[in-house]
């Protein structure tokens, strides 16, 4: 493991007071000092990870911003990330895309369920299927059944070899506005809009050429009218200056530098870049709910499963005591982002790294539910956070930290959430750890043994393991314990004919 020397800056916005005009400036200091440790914790786990080098945070808790910053941008080297450090957020730009677009809601631009073709200039005749057309809802939500990607995107994907970042880059490249319209021009729906959620990043540079026929204005203008300068956002834009892109952070996956995402279109799916501070300034406007632009923003659209939803761009999630949460991920070639605004805890938080690896998105995600459970009010540790650095180390080790702790510390910690030990299972699934993911959910079934869950996630590592006839007793145990789990039907009748 490695040695953590935290290159931080802790910011504090506000000096609170109580009504008798007290001074709570050492209950602020105190509150402040359990964040920071928090936030040392955090990274220190995830810069356990050896494909890390460097992590951001930033929270806003209780109107109060912190930022911390770990690490060094470029292994080797005495650079540690700081509040001026810019990133590429990637697909957390999506979330500012759906902003104006609840903004023109509001403004009488825009109506979620009209025809887009209303907004439109060309007929686009194939813009529908079997008389059913795709509205603005659609395109907010994923649903639209536009291609998902630019042409050749996709079949980059296909490819084996190392150079698959190279050749996205040269397709983005070489991508452009004249392709984009060619592109949807030719698409062929294939069901009813509406109805299928596919992640798309077409639909959002469509909705973002829709604002600009109805404001009249650039979608960049629109940015910086609507969200940037209103909010104090001066690092955050999709085109940097020279002086800007000299604070931009290199990204790296599989050690090696990467090049920066290209822009081919409006960068309405993922263009922009910003820094820590600024993302701090966008939580603040996020979790102002006297704002009816963020209200509406934030309001549900399509239902995928009853754990996820979506609102205008934003995931919406369930936290573990029926509030609710949203989120986005950003994934670019060299960085990812995860940013997530908790408004029944008062809280935003944000990690950037400039690492992107296959198992980066998922690192974020536990590291920001460990670290949400820590800083929520009357919340219990993750357990899930504290083991994973011992497991990822050695799978027995971190089982037995997990008995260690259930027996000494067992009030401290949410033993009770299925989800925990689930989530380390598949973290240890993303990094080819097929065995140990087997320990953990064996460990999982043993814990929960009345839940179907945890039988579906041990029959798939068996499964990919290649074990077909304990896959096949696992998913039929799951099948028992919840005969509406068509996945785990349709697995069983796999592995069947499997080993016929």
């Amino acid at each position: 493991m490695k040695l953590l020397i935290p290159f931080l800056v802790v910011v504090f916005t506000a000096i609170s007071c109580n009504n008798n005009g007290k001074n709570t400036e050492g209950d602020s200091a105190t509150k402040a000092a359990i964040i920071q440790t928090f936030m040392n914790e955090t990274a220190q786990s995830m810069l356990s990870d050896s494909t890390i080098t460097s992590v951001s945070i930033g929270i806003l808790k209780d109107g109060i911003a912190y930022t911390s910053h770990y690490g060094a941008l470029d292994a080797g080297k005495k650079n540690p990330p700081n509040d001026e450090t810019i990133y590429e957020i990637a697909s957390v730009t999506k979330t500012l895309t759906g902003t104006l677009v609840a903004q023109a809601v509001l403004d009488g631009k825009l109506n979620l369920d009209d025809d887009i073709r209303k907004y439109l200039k060309e007929d686009y005749p194939n813009f529908q299927y079997k008389n059913e057309v795709i509205t603005i809802r659609h395109l907010v939500t994923h649903t639209s059944r536009l291609p998902a990607n630019w042409t050749g995107f996709e079949d980059a994907f296909k490819k084996e070899g190392d150079s698959i970042i190279q050749k996205i880059v040269e397709i983005g490249k070489n991508y452009n506005e004249e392709k984009f319209f060619k592109q949807i021009e030719n698409a062929v729906l294939d069901t009813i809009p509406g109805v299928i959620y596919e992640y798309n990043n077409l639909a959002p540079n469509l909705m973002a050429h829709i604002l600009e026929n109805v404001y009249q204005k650039s979608f960049d203008e629109l940015l910086n009218d609507f969200i940037f300068k209103k909010n104090g956002m001066t690092s955050t834009k999709i085109r940097l200056s020279e002086g800007e892109q000299s604070r931009l952070a290199n990204g790296y996956s599989k050690g090696q530098l990467t090049p920066y995402f290209p822009i081919p279109t409006w960068g309405a799916a993922g263009g922009i870049k910003s820094t820590t501070s600024d993302l701090i300034k966008y939580m603040r406007l996020q979790l102002d709910t006297t704002n009816a632009t963020i209200v509406e923003s934030h309001r549900l659209n399509f239902t995928v499963s009853p754990t996820f939803s979506l609102a205008y761009y934003w995931n919406i999630g369930n936290n573990s005591d029926g509030t609710i949460h949203y989120s986005h991920h950003g994934g670019a070639v060299g960085m990812q982002n995860l940013f997530s605004v908790y408004p029944a805890y008062h809280m935003g938080v944000s990690i950037v790294t400039n690492s992107s690896e296959s198992h980066t998105g998922d690192l974020l995600h536990s590291t920001v539910r460990g670290l949400v459970n820590d800083l929520k009010p009357n919340g219990k540790k993750s357990i899930e956070k504290k083991i994973t650095p011992k497991t990822m180390q050695n799978v027995d080790g971190g089982i037995a930290l997990y008995h260690q702790l259930k027996k000494e510390n067992i009030d401290a910690y949410n033993f009770g959430n299925q989800n925990e030990l689930n989530n380390l299972g598949y973290a240890l699934l993303s990094r080819n750890k097929v065995k140990e993911a087997i320990k953990i959910f064996t460990l999982l079934v043993s814990e929960f043994p009345k839940l179907p869950n945890p039988y579906d996630s041990l029959g798939e590592a068996y499964f990919i393991n290649k074990e077909y006839e304990l896959a096949l007793k696992n998913y039929k145990t799951s099948l028992e314990l919840n005969p509406e789990n068509r996945a785990a039907a349709e697995m069983i009748a796999k592995i069947e004919k499997l080993i016929q």
